[in-house]
């Protein structure tokens, strides 16, 4: 008789032992995905042990579910890690891994695929020797500062590694970037190329995961569940804009692109590639200590676009300066596209009493609504909107404004100083019908003078038919509680530089104009990262040091509270190093109060040790509070 353990997606620490009836004791294997009885349910699992051994009462397996198994040996390595690192079941980890739950056959008759054909020549690039034949594991930095440039290197190192046999993955943050690089690569390579991300139906995963594993495709694009792709024998993994914060994963399992990639390149022996034209400070980090290589370039640096920082404190609280406004008038009489950027839809952050001095609040959130123009209120957290008041609810006084700036008043602002352009403004109040392909065709065919927009703009294929940008208020950004919230505003401007037309300009609006994150990405991009990491050091932050995240959430204040001083007494009776507890920025969203504690240390198998049987992986305890755990997070909010 056969017996196998079977990690289940439950958010339980153990695995489940099962009996293996005889008729599928040949076809079950390590990797298979079996239904199996749970209680009074019939749950979907993954083998991950043989035991020869087992119980008496053991439940039998009820049905294999594929005709092979769905993870091999190495993926299987590394969900282990995942689960391990990211402090989540085994089970949660591996369903993470398979973007499909149709059932997996192999009935299907293979299609060969064609011999490929690499006719472009490999640029001059210097990697210390060719980097696909490097030992395994080997990760590298890429600092490529035109687009071509790294394009031109990609290709280089993918001819290689096809010319051997091996695969090529090529995971982007969003799928917003899949259309050019899929037609990039079919441009050169014919159709050998799968697609994979979450929006596609079943079907459509289904096929190109098939693909995939049946060698069928050579390349692969996708999002960050491509990171699990199962090419038998994969020998290059290239993360595209690896400081893209979309490659951290919001739900269990909470892992990061970057380490999943680094992790599965050491265990099946590839190497890995992160580009970035402005990385993150944890990969500067890593490859200023040498444990990522970098990729050097040999192209001459070409010159960039003008930055102007425009102090606002002399402007007279205005929305556009005397010099972004003749910045924009010289590129309407050159007939060129001008770009408004600000990260804050609607008309006004915030409507504010000035008799009684309250701002109007979100009932379940108590964070202040924003107001739009069309008279409405509304929650950007929980979707909460009410009809804007014409006096105050707190003391019936009728002095409501708005305070600060959002995209419908830039537009308002915009339409007023520059009458007859053509002026669009893209976020999501907008829809998707001017933030996806045909935003992007109206700037091509020349049909928009000015656009206003959200981040939804921030894309290369936009920002290059850009002479001016204008950034109405770096503030935004540059003041979120979140120590990361400089380096995040350097990432974006020095995209928006290196972007937009050569013989352009952008225009930083502040009140804040000595920020080293605004005079660095003016004067010298490379001062940036020395000056962020000691004050980091000094603080104890990350990189330096690692931290997780224990968020707890609740509808009874009390509770939440109570429950933070439990964790946070058993922590400091192991002498573990924490933060807090103390109520996160946004202390209520959707109804529920939300506290956070941060541990931290400079192990991070330290961290994820002291949290095993004080935090369990369950998202919910029974004074109905909610607790979960996020390992190296992105965000404190």
């Amino acid at each position: 008789m056969k017996y196998i353990e079977v990690a289940l997606n439950l958010p339980l620490k153990m695995s489940f032992r099962y009996r293996v009836p005889t008729e599928l004791a040949a076809r079950v294997k390590i990797g298979s995905r079996v239904l199996v009885p749970f209680r009074n349910k019939n749950l979907k699992g993954f083998v991950t042990r043989e035991r020869k051994k087992g119980e008496r009462k053991l439940k039998d397996v009820i049905k294999l579910v594929d005709d092979f198994p769905a993870i091999s040996r190495p993926l299987l390595r590394l969900g282990e890690w995942v689960s391990q690192y990211y402090h989540c079941s085994l089970g949660q980890s591996l369903h993470s891994m398979l973007p499909i739950q149709r059932s997996l056959k192999d009935k299907e008759k293979k299609v060969e695929g064609k011999k490929i054909s690499c006719p472009l020549p490999a640029p001059e690039v210097s990697c210390s020797g060719n980097l696909a034949q490097t030992s395994g594991g080997s990760v590298f930095l890429l600092m490529a500062e035109e687009p071509e440039e790294k394009i031109s290197i990609f290709l280089s190192l993918a001819k290689d590694v096809l010319a051997r046999g091996r695969q090529v993955v090529l995971v982007v943050p969003e799928v917003s970037y899949i259309s050019s690089w899929n037609k990039l690569i079919q441009s050169e390579y014919g159709n050998c190329v799968a697609i994979l991300h979450s929006r596609l139906k079943d079907r459509e995963r289904y096929v190109s995961w098939m693909r995939m594993r049946r060698e069928e495709a050579y390349f692969a694009i996708g999002t960050r569940c491509l990171l699990f792709a199962p090419f038998p024998d994969l020998g290059l993994m290239v993360i595209e804009e690896e400081e893209n914060t979309s490659y951290k994963q919001r739900e269990v399992p909470r892992y990061h692109a970057r380490e999943v990639a680094a992790r599965r390149g050491k265990i099946e022996g590839f190497p890995v590639v992160l580009m970035s034209q402005s990385p993150s400070l944890e990969s500067w980090s890593r490859a200023h200590k040498k444990e990522y290589l970098p990729i050097s370039t040999r192209a001459t640096r070409k010159a960039h676009p003008e930055v102007e920082i425009i102090d606002l404190r002399q402007e007279e609280d205005k929305v556009l300066s005397r010099s972004l406004e003749e910045a924009v008038k010289e590129a309407l009489e050159r007939n060129e596209l001008a770009i408004l950027f600000l990260d804050r839809r609607g008309f006004s952050r915030y409507l504010l009493c000035q008799d009684c001095g309250e701002v109007l609040r979100c009932p379940n959130c108590n964070i202040g609504l924003t107001f739009h123009l069309k008279g409405a209120l509304s929650c950007h957290y929980c979707g909460y909107e009410e009809r804007s008041p014409l006096v105050c609810p707190y003391c019936t006084g009728n002095r409501l404004r708005g305070k600060g700036v959002g995209t419908q008043q830039v537009e308002k602002e915009a339409k007023i100083r520059f009458p007859g352009a053509l002026i669009r403004r893209a976020d999501l109040d907008i829809g998707p019908s001017l933030t996806g392909s045909a935003l992007k065709d109206e700037v091509i065919k020349g049909k928009i003078d000015i656009l206003i927009g959200t981040k939804l703009i921030i894309r290369e294929e936009i920002l290059k038919e850009a002479r001016v940008v204008g950034i109405i208020l770096a503030d935004s950004l540059l003041n979120l509680p979140d120590f990361r919230a400089g380096e995040r505003l350097f990432q974006l401007l020095v995209k928006i530089k290196r972007s937009i037309k050569k013989e352009g300009k952008m225009l930083i609006q502040t009140y804040n104009p000595t920020h080293y994150s605004l005079r660095c990405v003016r004067d010298r991009e490379e001062d940036f990262y020395p000056q962020e990491m000691r004050a980091r050091e000094e603080l104890h932050y990350p990189p330096h040091f690692h931290w997780a995240r224990v968020l707890l959430e609740g509808k009874v204040e009390a509770r939440v509270t109570e429950a933070s001083q439990r964790i946070s007494q058993k922590l400091g009776e192991k002498g573990v190093e924490f933060l807090g507890p103390s109520p996160c920025p946004f202390a209520k969203i959707k109804g529920r109060y939300r506290y956070q504690l941060i541990v931290r240390d400079e192990n991070p198998s330290r961290i994820t040790g002291s949290l095993k049987g004080e935090v369990g992986y369950s998202s919910s305890s029974t004074n109905a509070v909610r607790v979960s755990v996020d390992v190296d997070p992105q965000e404190l909010m």
